[in-house]
């Protein structure tokens, strides 16, 4: 959801981001509709706190997550930029491919063929495949070592979203 800072407009992104999630929730409190925050806590992608990128497992996991990034697997903040050249023609030769009166027919049916290949095989069968390499960086460490890597997720040694807080705040203030 939240621009990486290591993105050109980082900056400018995340405001933009920011702003639209304000006027979202006032379109929410006019319409009375109730709403709910996805994720309290993540590593990065839209938590109102996140993992600090010093602590023991954003250092641990830098090479790993640096991967999903370039491979484009996680559906949330996915950028194509690495893997465009590879998925742009297989998603057109399979277009091509399936008639058109079939993108809709796999379960659920709103995604769409271009979705649900992204779906299956990206943020499925891919991610999937990677959960082998993820374990891995975890072998071989002592119990010390795990500790401090699970402290990573205190709410103490984390980070917080300033920016999304203060529009949060602000929401529930004029309740």
């Amino acid at each position: 959801m939240y621009a990486s800072p290591d993105e050109e407009g980082y900056e400018q992104t995340k405001q933009q981001r920011y702003n639209l999630v304000g006027k979202q929730l006032s379109i929410y409190k006019e319409d009375q509709i109730h709403w709910s925050i996805w994720l309290y806590k993540d590593i990065g992608f839209q938590g109102m706190v996140y993992t600090n990128p010093d602590s023991a497992y954003m250092r641990l996991l830098k090479p790993f997550l640096n991967k999903k990034k370039r491979l484009g697997v996680d559906p949330w903040g996915r950028n194509d930029t690495n893997v465009k050249h590879i998925w742009e023609p297989i998603l057109q030769h399979l277009k091509e491919e399936i008639p058109e009166e079939f993108h809709g027919k796999r379960y659920p049916f709103h995604l769409g063929l271009e979705k649900q290949i992204n779906r299956v095989v990206r943020d499925m069968l891919m991610s999937e495949l990677l959960t082998y390499e993820y374990a891995s960086y975890f072998e071989n460490k002592t119990l010390e070592e795990l500790d401090e890597i699970a402290a990573s997720f205190k709410l103490e040694n984390c980070l917080k979203r300033d920016g999304l807080n203060k529009i949060l705040q602000d929401d529930a203030a004029e309740l």
